[in-house]
């Protein structure tokens, strides 16, 4: 029972299991081809497959568990009157948070106040509730990710998460290390700073949300990745005192997604190379 959960949480899963039952039987090149999927990816399914697919020379196809398995799922499916635009309702939350901070953002003046070393907050009450429909559009994005089949904006929800660290900041016109919301400043010791109003977002994002669409485009995800990893090395190897850690919250989302890891791996290698490899930089040689 464990292992039909397992296998019935995944919608990649699903559709391979529908294909083969439409199919008859397929190869893995057909499989491969027709569903769009990466080899890593297509041989981590057929693993977790095993219990519910026959091979025979070069053909996969349905055992009998999987063929009543599928029946069951249409079955199921049929007599759900949900609208098929519910699976971008988690989407639309998680776009609309985005907006939201971004105005936000704006109700803070880029003045900073010299007791508090704070900015200035122009109008508070504004700010607030901003703020706080973003934070509760997040949640509801996050909790509704986990309780109901989501499909459709994958790629645009993994491109905005580069934008969702800085976009609080966007709107305030800061000065430089206001902008930069994930980042450690390295003097005699290091200490971590990260401003409040983009943590519980970020966190919520990155934890809550990302890892849902992280292996949906091994390829695009690598290629922000390491966009935000050139960037990230350029500020920590240079005269600045600053570190964003940015990548390092997409590594852990990685790590929470799970599927794909093995194509993250040496993407995540690099980004603790260069976080430490700038904290040790900006010690001994800046300081």
């Amino acid at each position: 029972m464990d292992s039909f959960t397992r296998i019935l949480k995944d919608r990649t899963r699903k559709d391979i299991l529908i294909y083969l039952y439409n199919k008859n039987k397929a190869t893995y090149s057909d499989i491969l081809h027709d569903l769009n999927l990466s080899t890593g990816k297509l041989n981590y399914h057929l693993k977790i497959l095993e219990p519910l697919i026959t091979k025979e020379g070069e053909y996969y196809m349905l055992n009998e568990k999987g063929r009543q398995l599928v029946e069951i799922m249409r079955s199921l499916e049929n007599h759900k009157e949900v609208s098929e635009y519910t699976k971008y309702i988690p989407q639309f939350l998680a776009l609309v948070s985005l907006i939201f901070l971004f105005v936000s953002g704006g109700l803070i003046s880029n003045q900073i106040n010299a007791n508090t070393n704070q900015p200035i907050v122009s109008t508070p009450q504004a700010l607030y509730v901003f703020y706080s429909i973003s934070v509760i559009a997040l949640l509801t994005s996050a909790f509704l990710l986990y309780t109901q089949e989501t499909k459709g904006l994958e790629r645009l929800m993994m491109f905005i998460s580069i934008i969702f660290p800085y976009v609080f900041y966007l709107n305030g016109h800061f000065f430089v290390y206001w902008v930069l919301p994930a980042y450690l400043i390295v003097t005699s010791s290091v200490a971590i700073h990260y401003y409040i109003y983009e943590l519980l977002p970020s966190l919520i994002y990155y934890l809550g949300i990302l890892p849902k669409f992280i292996n949906h485009d091994v390829r695009l995800m690598s290629i922000l990745w390491g966009f935000l990893l050139i960037i990230d090395t350029l500020t920590s190897f240079s005269g600045s005192y600053l570190i964003d850690l940015t990548p390092l919250l997409l590594g852990i989302s990685t790590l929470m997604g799970g599927e794909s890891l093995e194509n993250y791996r040496v993407l995540f290698v690099i980004t603790l190379v260069v976080i430490a490899g700038g904290v040790l930089f900006k010690i001994l040689v800046l300081h």
